[in-house]
């Protein structure tokens, strides 16, 4: 039976010479290639400044600790997204503060906003979702307008616009990007902090760092965040190859939804602009079909029945304010999170990656509308 993977890293054998290097150096810490991929990076997204760290997850808390996020504070974050999203605040004693998400692009929805943000507000979060840029002329203004930082989770949208322009990212005060080896681009672990504001880049490079300003003098709390030398050398081969990798997930994505844009119960990914997502993931949203005998079939059973027939797929996220982690840091009511919950029941994402054939692509799309055809007759 053919095995289609949900994600899968592109690495080639420049990674491979190029960590070989780093490892016979002896120089293994951060050094002078992490600076370099610091400066490319920053560069490629449109900044000035770029900060490498060991994950996203740390480029999070590294960015909210820069930005003076501290013990009850509060950081208003969409409803859904990877945990790191609002559990970066925890560990700095904060408190996460959650907005439904619109159902369009999947990200924190602009016309909630307002009415969740406090006098403890100390900044806000979009997530550029799967890749797809956030609604951010609304939340900028409205942050704007109440004097709050806004820092972009945009650790899934390397390369990804907005309205086709800026870079996903450059538009806040400060954005954060992971490299784990399902996104566009991998060092294996490792992530990014980027911004315009060298004030801010001089205190996310002393957070990362354990708080020091020289040679052991530790004027305030930091910690060490750093990315080591071998997740620099690997992470310069990866963004060379970054465009072309996002080229072909654009493509890989174009063919999904031609082949799917027309079925009545598959919702595909919207586009504002072609260049306004690079597709890290293709999350498609599946409905009900019309209860008949034995009753419908939901996304759950579409997935087992895809799984049998070796195609992985994911739910990519479930609703924050019902996970444990969150309880007892807020009164969250369901009804409060409509459309969370609602993605929740229907999102399905499925395999995309640059070397994605285009057979596998091909049985992906025939065995999910076999799948959805066999519910709908169940």
């Amino acid at each position: 039976m053919r095995q289609v993977p949900l994600a899968k890293a592109w690495i080639g054998e420049e990674e491979v010479a190029a960590v070989s290097e780093v490892v016979r150096s002896g120089w293994l810490i951060q050094g002078a290639r992490v600076q370099e991929f610091e400066e490319r990076f920053a560069a490629a997204v449109g900044v000035r400044h770029g900060i490498a760290v060991n994950s996203g997850s740390s480029a999070l808390v590294v960015a909210l600790a820069a930005l003076g996020v501290g013990r009850d504070d509060e950081v208003i974050c969409p409803d859904m997204s990877f945990v790191s999203t609002a559990s970066a605040c925890l560990f700095l004693g904060a408190r996460p503060v959650f907005v439904d998400i619109e159902m369009r692009y999947y990200s924190l929805d602009p016309e909630r906003l307002g009415r969740r943000i406090t006098k403890r507000t100390r900044a806000i979060v979009p997530v550029h979702y799967a890749g797809h840029t956030a609604e951010m002329d609304a939340i900028l203004e409205i942050a704007g307008r109440h004097g709050i930082p806004v820092l972009e989770d945009a650790a899934e949208a390397h390369l990804s616009r907005y309205r086709g322009d800026a870079f996903a990212g450059s538009l806040g005060a400060l954005g954060i990007f992971s490299f784990t080896p399902s996104k566009p681009m991998t060092t294996g672990e490792g992530g990014m902090i980027v911004t315009d504001d060298a004030r801010l880049a001089e205190r996310t490079r002393m957070f990362r760092n354990f708080g020091d300003y020289g040679k052991f003098e530790w004027r305030e709390l930091g910690f060490n965040f750093r990315m080591p030398e071998v997740m620099g050398a690997m992470g310069l081969w990866q963004l060379s190859r970054l465009q072309e990798t996002v080229r072909r997930r654009r493509e890989v994505a174009a063919r999904y939804t031609a082949a799917l844009g027309g079925h009545p119960r598959i919702i595909v990914p919207a586009e504002r602009t072609p260049l306004d997502t690079n597709y890290q993931l293709y999350t498609t949203r599946i409905t009900e079909a019309a209860r008949g005998v034995g009753g419908a079939r939901n996304r759950d059973e579409v997935m087992e029945r895809l799984a049998e027939r070796g195609v992985s797929t994911r739910l990519y996220y479930p609703a924050f304010h019902r996970q444990g982690v969150f309880q007892g840091h807020g009164d969250f009511a369901a009804a409060d999170f409509p459309c969370a919950l609602e993605y929740e029941r229907t999102a399905l994402s499925l395999p995309i990656y640059p070397e994605l054939t285009l057979e596998d692509q091909e049985y992906v799309i025939e065995n999910l509308l076999g799948a959805l055809a066999e519910a709908q007759g169940s």
